[in-house]
């Protein structure tokens, strides 16, 4: 079947692309496009842009716009696929994509184009994976991680990982099914259990990888928290760079959590405003602080804001000895402007260093980032390898690397060799179901559900 979708986000803009991809593209191409003579568009040139009129689902010119035509399987989809960049904005592009419906096509679901490249084996699941994260990536640093993927950097790998698995599984086997044959040998359960030391190993080391990876997909959250009125949505403005959460002087403004991006140290970094940690004057106040509570609990760090110009006060001692014990802990005096704060009091009586800045004039500023940047990599950063990024990478690789040590472990003791090679066998079924061999369809359907319309 034909599917057509809009590539691009929906809403004004300079260019909009509505692309097809399936058996009947070519058909699709000759029913909607039309030289600007008016005469029919017979053939269009491989990967090559044309110039051309698109036609409603009526049949009347609607815009001038580019045809590109991408036989399979030189095709991201490896089908016959069709791109018209037509003028940006909901008219047009509704009109085009509503045409191609007409000329036989259906309207692409959530992620089908990448779909179709992973079964056709243009892709497998972890480049697949790879694509989503790289349209999503918010910093330099991100995007060069996912682009290592979705070039086949850690497919290569876990595919190298495969083969030798495979090498080692043949020699464990041989010895098993004939014995007796003078051409298999004696037995050299030790020199398998070492090639599986080895295997076992890299593996080890590429599941250190995941914190950087995970967070170079998700972010790194980090919480503000203090009273109310110390300065932690000016803060979280100041950050961001824009006006994201309401700031007054009225104490308890913020009863929701404010969330805002920045990045530090080349990680995308999540800062989240919570409403001040106090007893709540109402129920609004109160659910506040009960999400603020949550946070806390969630968060990769925890920046604990207090202010200057007046003494630490024994809520906020007693908020510092229950929070300063937690990693990814920073304490910030807000409203440096103002005057001498707490800072010396709370490194004598709670041990933890305190950064003075200033919201309001930027002081101090450009430590806090360097600061939060020294947080978020404290459990790897970038590497110029390709990390694990998701939950599902780590998990089967940790089945896997179980599976191959257990293996080891029996083959250096000489027992069990038939457990052994079943062991091994499992450690080849966890990495398949990594690259998508035979993953199941419930698995396909959510990571590619998340994808948007059109890619």
């Amino acid at each position: 079947m034909t599917i057509a979708a809009l590539a691009t986000p929906p809403g004004v803009g300079g260019v909009a692309i509505v692309r097809v991809s399936g058996p009947a593209a070519g058909s699709v191409a000759r029913a909607v496009l039309r030289r600007k003579s008016g005469e029919p568009l017979d053939a269009l040139a491989p990967r090559s842009a044309t110039l051309a009129v698109a036609l409603d689902a009526r049949g009347g010119p609607v815009d001038e716009v580019l045809a590109l035509w991408m036989p399979g399987p030189r095709s991201y989809t490896r089908e016959d696929v069709l791109e018209i960049h037509c003028h940006g904005g909901l008219a047009a592009a509704r009109a085009v994509l509503e045409a191609c419906l007409a000329a036989g096509a259906r309207l692409a679901r959530p992620g089908e184009f990448t779909l179709r490249a992973f079964l056709n084996g243009r892709i497998d699941l972890v480049q697949a994976e790879a694509v989503l994260d790289v349209i999503q990536a918010r910093t330099t640093e991100a995007l060069r991680t996912h682009e290592r993927i979705l070039a086949g950097a850690l497919s290569q790998e876990v595919g190298g990982w495969q083969d030798r698995l495979a090498r080692a599984l043949a020699l464990l086997e041989a010895h098993l099914d004939f014995p007796e044959e003078e051409d298999v040998g004696t037995p050299e359960w030790g020199a398998i259990s070492s090639q599986l030391s080895d295997i076992e190993e890299e593996i080890e080391r590429k599941l250190s990888t995941f914190a950087w990876g995970r967070t170079a997909r998700e972010g790194f959250t980090v919480a503000l928290v203090g009273l109310p009125n110390v300065g932690k949505s000016s803060l979280l403005n100041r950050l961001v760079g824009e006006d994201r959460a309401i700031v007054t002087e009225v104490p308890g403004t913020t009863r929701d959590l404010v969330e805002g991006w920045t990045q530090a140290a080349g990680v995308p970094v999540r800062l989240v405003d919570t409403a001040g940690l106090r007893q709540a004057a109402d129920p609004v106040e109160e659910e506040g602080v009960r999400r603020a509570r949550r946070v806390l609990d969630e968060a990769d760090a925890v920046v604990f804001v207090c202010e200057a110009g007046r003494p630490l006060l024994p809520e906020e001692a007693r908020e510092l000895d229950r929070l300063s014990p937690r990693p990814g802990f920073l304490a910030v005096v807000n409203k440096a402007d103002r005057g001498p704060g707490p800072a010396e009091r709370i490194r004598k009586d709670h041990g933890v260093q305190t950064l003075l800045v200033s919201a309001r004039t930027g002081e101090g500023i450009p430590r806090l980032v360097e600061e939060l940047g020294r947080l978020a990599l404290r459990g790897g950063g970038p590497s110029g390898e390709a990390p694990l990024t998701r939950e599902r990478h780590r998990t089967l690789v940790a089945q896997a690397l179980a599976c191959v040590r257990r293996a080891a472990e029996l083959l250096g003791r000489g027992e069990f060799p038939e457990v052994a090679a079943s062991e091994v066998h499992g450690a080849r079924r966890h990495l398949a179901e990594l690259l998508g061999w035979g993953a199941p369809e419930d698995v396909l359907d959510r990571i590619f559900s998340r994808f948007c319309i059109g890619k």
